[in-house]
């Protein structure tokens, strides 16, 4: 990460805030002042978002302004949030698989990229990437391209011999994947080559991949924090979403699917999401499974 740059004015009344919240414990307290007396590796901006004088300024790296296209935001950060209209958006949120054709905007689609990385992330690398098809030829596009591989997957899985000799060799994957998914794959594969259907990205306009560029520490949960904020933003846009697990897996074994999207080979991909204007609203919140806490005292 690039030197950061923190100065601290002359309006430090030494409270010590800085002290406290800094995770690099980059700063002390010299004659009731504030002083930097070491590395700010974590360029978190804690320091200066909690001095109570304002006293510190911070110059991290070129920083996204967030402002949104789409709709007004409060910029108060300490604005209160409706904790029930939270918890409603949270169990409203379903995977949508019936979307109208109609086109979702560059505004809209930037705001909720922008929305999707106030997520955090571990020792706030920030290393998201983030790809957009935006119109339905080329999702269709995007598509054939995981119906041929698993169109190759499927055809390797017809071979009994070979699931045999994989399992006792140790690698169940292929027997597990034939008696999980093979049936369902084909019927998929069927209604998408023959019939037109997709059953895959279930007539969406747009897709979001969210991924990671080398250096992350954790970049899968990043990718994936960033994912649940995108989910809980475009429910509340009115759009619907889906997560499509398949892509993911498809562009993790074949790595010439990447080169087709001109996403950089270096780049892993966590999150593909289906996105666009769902064609009905469901009229009651999702259940879920009765949970089992394990208490440790």
């Amino acid at each position: 990460m690039p030197p950061v740059k923190i100065a601290i004015n002359r309006e430090c009344n030494g409270c010590g805030i800085c002290v406290r919240i800094c995770p690099a414990r980059a700063f002390t307290l010299v004659e009731q002042r504030a002083v930097l007396s070491g590395s700010c590796t974590f360029a978190c901006d804690h320091c200066a978002a909690a001095c109570p004088q304002q006293a510190i300024t911070t110059e991290l790296f070129p920083a996204e302004p967030f402002n949104f296209s789409s709709f007004a935001v409060d910029q108060n950060p300490a604005a209160a949030t409706t904790l029930s209209g939270l918890v409603r958006l949270m169990r409203s949120r379903r995977s949508c698989r019936l979307y109208q054709d109609k086109a979702v905007e560059r505004k809209i689609l930037t705001d909720l990229i922008k929305i999707a990385i106030t997520a955090p992330s571990g020792t706030n690398s920030q290393k998201w990437t983030f790809s957009i098809i935006d119109n339905r030829r080329r999702v269709i596009d995007f598509g054939t391209e995981i119906a041929a591989y698993y169109r190759r997957l499927n055809r390797l899985a017809e071979k009994s011999w070979l699931r045999k000799i994989l399992t006792i060799c140790g690698q169940p994957q292929l027997e597990h994947y034939y008696e999980e998914y093979y049936e369902s794959i084909s019927e998929g594969l069927e209604l998408w080559y023959n019939k037109k259907e997709d059953r895959l990205f279930h007539g969406a306009c747009a897709v979001i991949l969210i991924g990671a560029e080398p250096g992350a520490s954790c970049p899968r949960e990043d990718a994936l924090l960033a994912t649940q904020n995108l989910l809980l933003a475009a429910e509340s846009m009115g759009l619907g979403t889906c997560l499509i697990g398949f892509a993911v897996e498809a562009m993790h074994r074949d790595r010439k699917i990447k080169a087709t999207l001109n996403i950089p080979a270096a780049e892993t991909i966590y999150s593909v999401i289906a996105l666009g204007y769902p064609q009905l609203r469901f009229q009651r919140p999702a259940q879920r499974r009765k949970i089992d806490i394990n208490w440790i005292s």
